[in-house]
């Protein structure tokens, strides 16, 4: 039977296939990019001048904090006031529910209008898009009004024969946009940023990249203003991404707890971690024989006492046929619930998913309720800071401003 790790791994790898699953010219992909075109193009026809909003009667986490009942306006897609509602054309009751940031996805695969809806239906605001194999497609997935803003990583930088190697290669098929060795590492970094992703994703993993190379990825990425976020899920390659300077390192080791020491680490050298517990879980689920959840959780508990940032991420991806799938939108409510398990406190959970997300994703217009911020704003029944749970409670929804016209998503018990 396959291990733990060899699951997530191909998980990972279909997951990250998933966002553009050929290249260019290929079926799937380039009917998800005229759908994605042609929503653009209805919005653009259709688009009315937005009202000034007035959210009243509701208590308001502003990303760090629950501050008193107050008002919250809306007006040309950002908060335009807190405390008054004067000229709103638009007033909505609150009836005393928490107002919440948008939420922050910090590492999903969407791959077209469906996946950008669902998302959005539970309010994820920004995700993470993290790897991209199409530019196009990726690209056309940004800006569409009232739906989920993407913020877009790269192709990942992996090594032939690897893992993600052979499905780096199998898209493209060939092996052109690998990293064969540290002095090929430059010249990928300068080819695969020069259509503008907002970070660079590397992989580390056994067989994989070399501590060199991924060394020299990381400083070339950095030259050129790109954050790395670095895929890792057993503790050897968590070592390599920390060694090697990631900003972000995504996933939790899936085969033994990350040492304190290894976390005291990363904390001194300013890294964050996304543990995406969701998928653990997930492939835990499926696989009870080949599961070891509690080193991801024991993880979190190591980077929480270390001081080490942690983010709320949850590798959403559905492509049939995987030993489990985790669904866009709602498992982000579901990695909250399971951060909060893992030791972290309701509004730990929170702002791992708004400002600490914004923060250190380095979006300095959302993940908090402020005035003239971005207005990303989820407006639940129930108080997540007593309850984490609540975040399930949603009545409305706004991104950038505008409310979400779908119907609002539902959790069953």
């Amino acid at each position: 039977m396959a291990t733990l790790s060899t699951l997530a791994t191909l998980f990972s790898l279909f997951a990250l296939g998933r966002t553009c699953q050929f290249h260019d010219g290929a079926t799937t992909s380039s009917f998800a990019t005229d759908e994605l075109v042609t929503y653009r193009s209805n919005q653009q026809r259709s688009a009315l001048p937005q009202p000034r909003i007035a959210i009243n009667n509701v208590r308001v986490f502003d990303g760090y904090q629950l501050l008193p009942e107050t008002t919250v306006v809306i007006d040309k897609g950002i908060v335009a006031g807190i405390g008054s509602d004067a000229d709103a054309d638009v007033h909505v009751n609150g009836n005393g529910g928490v107002l919440l940031p948008g939420l922050i996805d910090g590492h999903a695969h969407p791959g077209n209008l469906t996946d950008l809806e669902n998302l959005s239906r539970y309010g994820v605001t920004t995700t993470i898009l993290m790897a991209c194999f199409q530019p196009r497609l990726c690209q056309s997935m940004k800006g569409h009004a009232g739906l989920v803003d993407i913020v877009i990583g790269s192709l990942p930088a992996a090594a032939p024969g690897s893992v993600h190697g052979n499905l780096v290669a199998g898209v493209d098929r060939n092996g052109d946009r690998l990293v064969y060795n540290a002095s090929t590492a430059a010249q990928w970094v300068a080819d695969e940023t020069s259509w503008g992703p907002d970070f660079v994703k590397l992989i580390a993993e056994a067989p994989g990249l070399d501590q060199q190379t991924l060394n020299v990825l990381t400083r070339g990425s950095h030259s050129r203003g790109k954050r790395v976020a670095c895929h890792a899920s057993s503790l050897e390659a968590y070592d390599q991404a920390a060694i090697a300077g990631a900003d972000n390192i995504q996933h939790a080791p899936r085969d033994v707890p990350m040492s304190a020491r290894l976390a005291e680490r990363m904390a001194l050298r300013g890294q964050i971690a996304t543990p995406t517990l969701t998928i653990l879980r997930a492939i835990s689920d499926a696989t009870p024989n080949a599961s070891n959840y509690a080193a991801g959780e024991e993880t979190v508990r190591r980077l929480k006492a270390a001081g080490v940032p942690i983010l709320a991420g949850t590798d959403a991806n559905l492509v049939d046929g995987l030993v489990a799938k985790v669904p866009f939108g709602i498992s982000l409510h579901e990695e909250l619930q399971l951060l909060v398990d893992a030791g972290l406190s309701p509004v730990e959970a929170l702002r791992a998913a708004t400002s600490t997300a914004a923060e250190y994703w380095e979006l300095s217009d959302r993940g908090v309720i402020a005035l003239g911020k971005r207005a990303d704003l989820v407006l639940v029944s129930g108080n997540p800071l007593e309850d984490i749970s609540a975040t399930r409670s949603i009545q409305r929804i706004w991104l950038a401003g505008v409310e979400f016209a779908g119907a609002i998503g539902t959790f069953t018990s």
